[in-house]
């Protein structure tokens, strides 16, 4: 019985421990830009579920397309299947921002706690991190026999993946926070569009220069990094309150 728990530990346990490290940092990091008016915390949480629901809902996507292309559309199986070119990197950033979006829009878009232009942002980058400790689990599942890989796989995702996640998903929270503000209904589409290139860009600069891979995805997230604190600024300063569609969730 205990040999069970402790393998049940070291199995599910630890990798999503160690995986939630980097991203509580980010967490804490995020979450600061709001101390003033903090979130409900079990709203936050909700968030968080969500990002990991979303990895779900992405996988099933992504092996139904491949399944149900390789069968019927041989053109589009080709172009998502062999995952070295920019549209294999765009399928899948078309995919997993859109998903991220709609699990939060359609779950808290008329909760009464969206309630501030920077809410729609907070709750897409919880998300995010949601997302992102799914994806660090499984990067560091089978690295736990040592310390020392597993301390590089994750700090490498802290500064890469993790921060690339949290990005894009701000980027469509703050164009989503300006379309709630203006009443302009393209923005927020304007908002999915940019991150998904984003998101697919980095993806192919990274699987394309090798050597130089680093160096580029620390200038990619040191540049999108520095963009989204500026349009955290941008919504903080619009100082303007959202009107729920209804009055509570």
């Amino acid at each position: 019985m205990w040999l069970y728990f402790l393998e049940v530990i070291k199995t599910y346990f630890l990798p999503f421990s160690f995986g939630m490290i980097p991203l509580i940092i980010w967490l804490i990091f995020f979450l600061l830009r709001d101390w003033k008016h903090p979130e409900p915390k079990v709203v936050l949480l909700h968030a968080f579920l969500m990002g990991i629901a979303s990895t779900l809902v992405v996988l099933f996507i992504q092996n139904f397309a491949e399944s149900f292309s390789n069968t019927y559309w041989p053109i589009f199986y080709n172009l998502i299947h062999f995952h070295d070119n920019f549209n294999a990197f765009l399928w899948v950033a078309i995919v997993e921002e859109v998903v991220k979006f709609l699990m939060i829009y359609f779950t808290l878009h008329r909760s009464k706690y969206l309630d501030e232009a920077i809410d729609p942002m907070i709750y897409m980058v919880v998300c995010a991190i949601g997302f992102s400790s799914i994806e660090n689990y499984f990067s560091i599942f089978d690295q736990l026999h040592t310390f020392v890989v597993p301390f590089q796989t994750l700090t490498a995702r802290f500064l890469g993946a993790n921060l690339l996640h949290i990005i894009c998903s701000g980027v469509i929270g703050f164009f989503w926070s300006m379309q709630i503000a203006s009443k302009r209904k393209y923005l927020l589409g304007t908002g999915l569009v940019l991150a998904i290139l984003f998101h697919a860009l980095f993806n192919t600069l990274i699987f394309t220069y090798g050597i130089f891979a680093v160096l580029l995805m620390f200038t990619c997230v040191f540049v999108g990094a520095s963009i989204l604190l500026w349009l955290f600024d941008v919504v903080e300063g619009l100082n303007v309150k959202v009107k729920s569609n209804t009055k509570s969730k």
